[in-house]
C-alpha cells in the first residue's frame, strides 16, 4: 500500500475564516481560539497566523480596522461578503483523508528488539491519553452546560471516543505485553536453574 509522500494539510486561512464567521477578532483572539477545542485536532504556529491574516485582506476576504484605546492601538479583522461566500464554498468540499504523525507509535514499532522500551513509551502514551481523555469529558459537559452547537459538541464528544479508545486498547496491549516479558523472563531462567541443580548433584557424588 502506497501513501502520500506529502500528507495533506488544511491551509491556516479556512479556520480563520471559520472563526471570523462567529465573530470579528483580533490575531491575539484568533490564537486564543487555535488552543481549546479546536486545538485538540488541528494545530498552528503563531506564526503563520498574521501572515495568513496579511493575505486574507489583500485577496479581499478580511477586512481591517484599527482601535485606539488610550496609546495603544490594536488591529481588528472582520470577514467580508466575499469571505463568507469563500468559507461557505471551501466548507462544502471533501475533506482529505487523515494523516497521523505520532512519534510514539514510531518508536515502539522499531523497539521490537527491545521490547521493554516499547512498553515504556505504550505506558506512557496511554498516560497522556488517559489524561486528554479526561480533559475532553470535561469540556464535552462545559458545552452542554453553555448550550454550545450541538454540531461542535459532536466534535469534542468524537474526539473524546477516539482518545478514550485509544487509551483502552494501549492498556489491553501493555498487560499483552507485560505477560510475554514475564513469560519470556522465566522461559530464560530455567536453564539457569536446571544448570545450578545440576552442578549440585554432581557435587554431591
Amino acid at each position: 500500500m502506497e501513501f502520500e509522500k506529502t500528507p495533506p494539510r488544511m491551509d491556516v486561512k479556512f479556520p480563520i475564516l471559520g472563526f471570523l464567521m462567529d465573530a470579528e477578532a483580533t490575531g491575539y483572539d484568533l490564537k486564543q481560539r487555535f488552543q481549546d477545542p479546536v486545538g485538540f485536532f488541528y494545530r498552528v504556529s503563531d506564526g503563520s497566523i498574521y501572515p495568513a491574516l496579511k493575505k486574507l485582506a489583500r485577496d479581499g476576504l478580511v477586512k481591517l480596522r484599527t482601535e485606539r484605546r488610550g496609546r495603544r492601538a490594536r488591529k481588528v479583522y472582520a470577514i467580508t461578503p466575499r469571505g463568507r461566500a469563500h468559507f461557505m464554498k471551501m466548507l462544502r468540499e471533501p475533506a482529505q483523508p487523515i494523516f497521523v504523525f505520532d512519534e510514539a507509535q514510531v518508536k515502539m514499532y522499531f523497539a521490537d528488539r527491545e521490547p521493554e522500551i516499547a512498553l515504556e513509551h505504550m505506558e506512557r502514551s496511554r498516560r497522556d491519553d488517559e489524561e486528554r481523555t479526561a480533559i475532553l469529558a470535561e469540556m464535552v459537559a462545559e458545552m452542554r452546560r453553555a448550550g454550545v452547537s450541538t454540531v461542535r459538541r459532536f466534535v469534542i464528544e468524537l474526539g473524546y471516543e477516539t482518545v478514550s479508545a485509544k487509551a483502552r486498547v494501549l492498556a489491553r496491549l501493555c498487560s499483552q505485553l507485560k505477560r510475554e516479558l514475564q513469560m519470556k523472563r522465566r522461559a530464560m531462567s530455567r536453564p539457569k536453574q536446571s544448570r545450578i541443580a545440576a552442578a549440585a548433584i554432581a557435587s554431591g557424588k
